[in-house]
């Protein structure tokens, strides 16, 4: 189940000037990565959404999807990708110390530090 964003609950809302602060977000973005897919911004946020490290696998029920999408996504946007490429460091995995099969994931001091800029955009702080 999607959540839909509604603009329309704060009257005082500026539309056109929503729309500039989330293209300059999207920009922000574009500056890690030119390529960057909506999928792995998408992961990112729903990391950084989360006050302590998450589950891989509750990253891809929540957002829909698989669980190899997901682990590529962090892939790419920690360490190393999938192709052995120096990825964008901004995630971390790591095993969970209570089940070795599982991974949780969180952000890096680097994607605290962007995700701080994006909201600086949105809150013109």
């Amino acid at each position: 189940m999607q959540t839909q964003l509604s603009l329309s609950k704060k009257p005082n809302i500026n539309h056109h000037e929503a729309c500039s602060q989330l293209l300059m977000v999207i920009e922000r973005f574009r500056e890690i990565d030119a390529e960057m897919q909506a999928q792995s911004i998408a992961v990112l946020l729903k990391v950084a959404k989360h006050p302590v490290p998450i589950k891989m696998s509750e990253i891809a029920t929540e957002l829909g999807l698989s669980q190899s999408t997901v682990s590529r996504n962090v892939a790419f946007l920690g360490d190393w990708n999938r192709r052995k490429e120096e990825g964008h460091k901004l995630l971390e995995a790591y095993e969970d110390p209570m089940e070795r099969r599982r991974k949780l994931v969180r952000l890096t001091a680097k994607g605290k530090r962007f995700l701080k800029s994006t909201n600086q955009i949105i809150f013109q702080e």
